[in-house]
């Protein structure tokens, strides 16, 4: 791409100070981009904080709907391509592979073949970037690029095909045509842009277009064409861009001699950069900085063309741009230090590197160090054709800059030859030169005031609107908060009074059934009694008082004690209080087993810690199980265990039967003994669950330990 000069105050570090970057990255990403777009009531504290809360938005809405929020373009996940195309894209392979050429042309024919244009655009595109980068403008890819806008350009997105007019411009660019370096710029610039890698085409467009405007000394409109820059990269938040755009400022505002501005966009520049980890990039800064102690004649210059030549020979870096820029620098050097073989050495190493390369602007500049070092061996050096055939063009296209440089060489020429009139003569167009410059730089300090006045007449207008909505936000977000606390303060209140509520709630009801079962067991145990004590002996007595006894009488009235004293023991366990809950599940457990064809089992790691009543809830628990078992489950065997520690009590009762679906039973009518568990369970502070499968069933029941 272009060759970019930085120029900045020479005062920018003390002495001694490790200088800071101005880089530019000639590398473009490439990639593609896109543009980026329950069943109660509510209650009335609930409906009040919504309806709250849909006003707070139509309020920050209706505060903020006549902002305009400027257009970011964000970057696309990268699409999948074949291998060829992927090779393609990599700049690694450009700079190090002899093939990549062959490998572009071979692909790019196949696209054409096939009728897929956007395809070929897209790795013309590549080639386009690199080549630019190198400033390699060979005849036959300047024909593919050429065929390519005249027959298949109308058949790809206008916006997909930027590349080619920025190829053309950079080509008229190396060859000092810049008015027509200019049309094709201009040309890109006139497009408007739909996603971001077309906003970035057009950024850079307008920043090439600026940096022509600089260097043939139109600052006015190269600050134009700069903002303009500024603007689009500032849409994609591409730091690369933006700190191009901060070093032009620095060029332009160096120029027009505004040292302050000129220091001010070369930091910025220098802190856009630090983001750019490039080792390219690190040395077109230091080759910038050169730059800028020569135009200011900064005796720091030498120190610096010095370090920066030892630490590219030590890098081993390939890049061959980078070594005709330092090469030549150091070779000028050694030239005014008088160390001639040196720097002969050094130019004769550079010859095939520039000859290679074949850049107009490259080849320019070694002529002139070449001009130099002959002057240098042989004041009587006159061989400046080339020089003097080239000093037209550029004071057409308003190189001022190079002109300069050429017409220094030529008085140097002369000084040493002793011809001072030549040398008069030189100083003379020297004189022009600045006048031009001086003249536009006029102008362009006018139009600076103006926009200067402008600029804080406006500044005044938006600080008195800043203050003004900055007090009706502030009083805008205090009654908002205050309202927010208001209602958050009601709402932490109610909510915190319902939930004391429903605990006290529980709490009674769980204390209601814990009294209700323990007055049922109270009266299922007067009844026992009842039956035990009184029908039981009543019964013994008529059968001793029969006179003639029969067998048959006898076994009937036997038969009816011993029912009798089953419903006594199921409505309450005899001897309970005294034998404790261990025992009577022991014998339950035997009962069952002499009753039903049925095995059941119970371990018993229990130490007496509950009350009671709270015990005779877990023997229900345990005999509603085990009904249950024998009724339902079509088990052969059971296993009851009760296992104590140090926070809780765990009963577990599970069986091998055919299992049953939980949820559906618990739901149906027929569900009473399973609610009955989970009812005594909560009774006494515990919590009960149930699994069953296929296998079998379990009944888990947690009773918290009284802390």
């Amino acid at each position: 791409m272009l060759d970019y000069k930085i120029l900045a105050n020479p005062n920018e570090f003390t002495q001694g100070e490790t200088p800071e970057l101005f880089i530019y990255n000639s590398n473009t990403n490439s990639n593609r981009y896109i543009c980026k777009k329950n069943n109660k009531v509510m209650s009335k504290t609930n409906y009040l904080f919504h309806a709250f809360l849909i006003a707070i938005f139509l309020l920050v809405f209706s505060c903020q709907k006549n902002e305009t929020n400027e257009v970011l373009f964000q970057k696309e996940e990268p699409v999948k391509e074949d291998a060829t195309k992927t090779w393609l894209h990599k700049v690694e392979h450009y700079k190090k592979d002899k093939n990549y050429l062959s490998v572009f042309h071979n692909y790019y024919n196949d696209k054409i073949k096939e009728k897929k244009y956007l395809e070929a655009a897209e790795v013309l595109d590549f080639a386009c970037v690199y080549l630019a980068d190198s400033y390699d403008f060979n005849d036959q890819f300047m024909t593919k690029v050429k065929e390519f806008d005249t027959r298949y350009r109308h058949k790809v997105p206008e916006l997909k095909t930027t590349f080619v007019d920025a190829y053309l411009a950079n080509y008229y660019f190396d060859k000092y045509n810049l008015k027509k370096a200019c049309e094709y710029f201009k040309k890109i610039t006139t497009l408007e842009p739909d996603d971001y890698n077309s906003c970035y085409n057009i950024a850079r467009a307008y920043y090439d277009l600026s940096y022509i405007y600089y260097i043939m000394g139109k600052q006015n409109l190269s600050l134009l064409a700069n903002q303009k820059s500024f603007e689009y990269f500032s849409k994609i938040d591409n730091p690369k861009g933006l700190a191009f755009v901060y070093s032009n400022y620095a060029n332009i505002y160096t120029a027009i001699g505004d040292k302050k501005r000129a220091i001010q966009n070369a930091d910025k520049a220098i802190q856009a950069y630090k983001k750019i980890d490039n080792t390219y990039n690190v040395y077109i800064g230091l080759i910038n900085k050169i730059s800028i102690y020569e135009y200011l004649k900064d005796k720091r210059e030498r120190p610096l063309i010095d370090s920066v030549y030892q630490a590219f020979i030590s890098s081993n870096d390939e890049s061959k741009i980078l070594k005709i820029k330092i090469f030549d620098f150091k070779a000028e050097n050694l030239i005014h230090e008088n160390r001639l073989l040196e720097a002969k050495k050094i130019l004769n190493d550079l010859k095939p590197v520039v000859e290679e390369i074949d850049s107009d602007d490259l080849t320019q500049e070694y002529k002139l160090t070449s001009a130099l070092y002959e002057i240098k061996k042989n004041p009587n050096y006159s061989n400046f054709a080339d020089i003097k055939k080239t000093l037209p063009t550029l004071i057409s296209n308003q190189q001022y800059e190079k002109v300069n440089m050429l017409y220094g060489v030529l008085q140097n020429s002369a000084i040493q030859n002793k011809d001072y009139k030549t040398a008069l003569a030189y100083e003379a167009q020297k004189k022009i030169i600045a006048d031009s410059i001086g003249s536009i730089i006029t102008k362009v300090k006018t139009v600076e005031l103006e926009k200067k006045y402008q600029t804080e007449k406006k500044a005044q207008e938006l600080k008195i609107k800043e203050q003004t909505i900055t007090t009706k936000n502030t009083t805008i977000a205090l009654l908002c908060a205050s309202l927010i606390g208001i209602l958050l303060i009601n709402f932490a209140f109610n909510l915190k009074q319902k939930q004391k509520k429903l605990k006290l709630e529980k709490e009674n009801t769980q204390l209601y059934t814990k009294q209700l079962l323990e007055k049922t067991e109270e009266e299922r145990k007067r009844i026992a009694s009842d039956l035990h004590d009184s029908v039981s002996h009543e019964l013994l007595s008529l059968k001793n008082s029969f006179e003639e006894k029969t067998e048959i009488t006898s076994q009937k009235i036997d038969a009816i004690i011993n029912d009798i004293r089953s419903i006594s023991r199921n409505l309450h366990p005899i001897m309970f209080d005294k034998i404790g809950l261990k025992e009577s599940i022991n014998q339950m457990t035997e009962r069952a087993e002499s009753v039903n064809n049925f095995m059941v089992t119970a371990e018993i790691d229990y130490h007496r810690v509950l009350s009671s009543s709270d015990e005779l809830q877990i023997y229900r628990i345990v005999q509603e199980a085990l009904s249950n078992i024998i009724k339902y489950a079509d088990a052969i065997a059971a296993k009851i265990s009760i296992t104590e520690n140090e926070n809780s009590i765990i009963i577990e009762i599970k069986d091998n039967g055919k299992g049953f679906n939980v949820e559906e039973t618990l739901n149906s009518k027929s569900s009473f003994g399973l609610h009955n568990i989970i009812e005594r369970s909560r009774a006494i502070g515990g919590q009960a669950n149930i699994t069953s499968n296929t296998n079998g069933t379990i009944i888990t029941i947690d009773i918290k330990k009284a802390q």
